[in-house]
Formats: structure tokens, C-alpha cells, sequence
């Protein structure tokens, strides 16, 4: 009992000592730009530690063996990420590759107003028509930017003149029809 209440101790003292380093070293990594959150991390270095502690292992230098610690919880915390954004990037991917091979083999039977919308997304420029059918399957702007790989700014400019441009094709195909 009294050696666990050592090793508890011990995990204290260090998680004291040491808890502005790991903090600080865990900032170093920017791990905000990542949408990582610095607090889960340190739980992550916590628990390491908190394992290092009751294995018994004897360490002489504190500070080196957790800046290692540190280092390979943020690491790791950065792959996840990575890993969870690449599965998320193929699922949108798939997603949307289905809906445009739904919406060619479905184009011919729509009414004459989805074949209107069709000739007049046809009819905007390639860069315009890309966002404009993006956003038509409800990705939002910065969905859009990454997936296109372009700046947001670039995409909601691009989106905002296709729209334009398609709502003024759709009026003169509605006045075409009424004459």
C-alpha cells in the first residue's frame, strides 16, 4: 500500500513539476490548426506518464523522457487526425462521384425545368459550373474550397457569379418558354 502510495505521489510531483512544460511543448506544435485540442493531449501525456510511473521503470532524467512523451502523444494525436480527414475526404468523395453518375443516368427522365437547370448549368463556365453543382449537393464553401483544392474567398466568389449567371439563364429560358 505504501509503495502505491508512493508511485502517486510521485505521479503528482511530476504531472506538478512539469505541467507548464508539457503544455508549452505541446503549444509548440500549433496543434490548434490541426482543430486538435491541447487539453486532450495532455491527458494523453498524463496517462503515459501516469504508466511510466507504475511500471517501475527507474528514470534519471525527468525532462528528456517527457518532452519523448510529448512529443509522440502529439504525433500520434496528428496522424489520428490525418488519418480520420483522409476517411472523411474518400467518403465525400465517393459521395459525390455517386451523385453526379445518379444525376447523368437520371437526366433523362427529369421534367423539362430539371432538364432547363441541366442545359443551363451546362451552360456556365467550368470553373463556375464546378462549384455551382457542389454546392447544388449541399457542400458548404469551405467543403468546397478543400475539396477543389482553392481559397475560400476564391470558391465563394466563383459560387456567388455561377448562381447569377444560372438564375439569368433560368429567366430567359422561363421567358423563352412563355412566348
Amino acid at each position: 500500500m505504501e509503495n502505491r502510495n508512493g508511485r502517486e505521489k510521485e505521479f503528482e510531483e511530476l504531472i506538478d513539476r512539469f505541467a507548464s512544460y508539457i503544455r508549452g511543448h505541446i503549444m509548440k506544435y500549433g496543434v490548434h490548426r490541426y482543430g486538435l485540442d491541447p487539453d486532450d493531449i495532455a491527458q494523453e501525456v498524463r496517462i503515459k506518464i501516469w504508466k511510466l510511473v507504475h511500471s517501475e521503470k527507474i528514470i534519471t532524467n525527468h525532462s528528456s523522457y517527457i518532452r519523448k512523451i510529448v512529443n509522440s502523444s502529439v504525433i500520434d494525436q496528428i496522424r489520428k487526425f490525418r488519418r480520420e480527414e483522409g476517411i472523411y475526404n474518400m467518403l465525400k468523395e465517393k459521395q459525390i462521384a455517386e451523385a453526379n453518375l445518379a444525376t447523368a443516368h437520371d437526366l433523362a427522365h427529369y421534367s423539362n425545368l430539371e432538364q432547363s437547370l441541366h442545359q443551363a448549368i451546362k451552360g456556365l463556365i467550368e470553373s463556375r459550373r464546378q462549384v455551382v453543382i457542389l454546392y447544388l449537393f449541399n457542400l458548404s464553401i469551405p467543403e468546397i474550397a478543400s475539396y477543389l483544392k482553392w481559397s475560400q474567398d476564391k470558391t465563394r466568389n466563383l459560387l456567388y457569379r455561377g448562381l447569377a449567371d444560372l438564375r439569368k439563364k433560368l429567366n430567359n429560358t422561363d421567358n423563352n418558354n412563355e412566348k
